[in-house]
């Protein structure tokens, strides 16, 4: 009877340590330990790679570049501006939702990432060169981004990283959540406005959401109106603060639910850049594909980084 009963006492724990390991949380829920999010917002500077604590948590991935004239398939970390695959997205990680780790003193280290076949074609940063470390002091269920920034070889915006709390305000009926994270370097301060046309209304309306916010800085989360069901499309675009100067091209209609947390992003470059010492020139345009006689369109890609607006949900 006693063996009967042990057996029984043991599948009872084991089952309940089966589901503890399946429970999933989202950033600000986890009873224990921290989120974090890379994100490669640094125009011109090859993928990169994120360490927490001495251990590289972002994956590599396989992507096709140009190298020396010719597309070759390396393997490799975070890219920048790459949209041909799911695994860099955007230039951030994890795609979705956040890595958990360790909390308490947190030392957080971005480098550039080491490509395998290794690239011949000239580069701004140098294979393994270390972008930047910071040492964050975090606690049990807080969230933090992680901005890789900068221009390479700059002095007034030189390249490293930026660590973001990510404090969210408490939902409310018809709202949906959105901040400003202005990532272009040489770019001025700008006004972040959104176009939408709510259900009942015939007309879009236009309103300015975040002013004056200048170039490495991320705004509080805001509230925005929202369909009380479904999703609402808002068109977000970057002005000059104070003007009705476009920076950059507005986005594709971005699709807001009631109850989520989007981060907007401005990247890319307000005017070409010329990488001191190097002989490369990044550019505020997108790579030429014709003519073909034009050497523009057998350069490496991370030299064109077009000023623009892309996001991601947070939770």
């Amino acid at each position: 009877m006693k063996k009967i009963l042990y057996i029984l006492i043991g599948l009872i724990l084991i089952g309940i340590n089966a589901c503890k390991k399946t429970v999933l949380t989202q950033a600000g829920d986890a009873p224990s330990g921290v989120s974090i999010k890379f994100l490669h917002t640094a125009p011109g500077t090859p993928a990169i790679d994120g360490y927490i604590n001495g251990i590289k948590i972002t994956p590599q991935a396989g992507v096709s570049v140009t190298n020396n004239a010719v597309v070759t398939s390396i393997t490799t970390g975070i890219i920048y501006n790459y949209t041909g695959s799911v695994a860099t997205y955007q230039g951030l990680f994890p795609g979705s939702n956040y890595a958990a780790v360790p909390s308490g003193s947190t030392v957080i280290k971005v480098q550039a990432s080491t490509p395998v076949p290794a690239l011949t074609s000239a580069q701004t940063s140098a294979a393994g060169a270390v972008i930047g470390t910071v040492t964050q002091s975090t606690a049990d269920g807080s969230a933090y981004s992680v901005f890789a920034l900068g221009l390479p070889g700059s002095v007034t915006s030189p390249l490293g990283i930026k660590v973001i709390p990510d404090v969210f305000p408490a939902a409310a009926s018809g709202k949906a959540y959105v901040r400003l994270a202005y990532m272009i370097p040489n770019g001025t301060a700008v006004d972040m406005a959104a176009t939408v046309t709510l259900t009942g209304t015939t007309a879009a309306t236009a309103k300015t959401l975040i002013s004056n916010i200048a170039y490495s800085n991320v705004s509080d989360f805001i509230a925005v109106d929202v369909n009380p069901s479904g999703l609402t499309n808002y068109t977000f675009q970057l002005y000059l603060t104070g003007t009705t100067t476009k920076l950059g091209t507005v986005s594709a209609a971005i699709s807001l639910a009631p109850g989520r947390y989007y981060t907007i992003i401005g990247r890319g470059l307000a005017a070409d850049y010329v990488v001191p010492g190097a002989g490369i020139t990044l550019k505020a345009s997108t790579r030429p594909t014709l003519p073909i006689t034009d050497p523009a369109t057998k350069f490496p890609e991370i030299y064109f980084n077009p000023a623009g607006i892309t996001f991601y949900t947070n939770k």
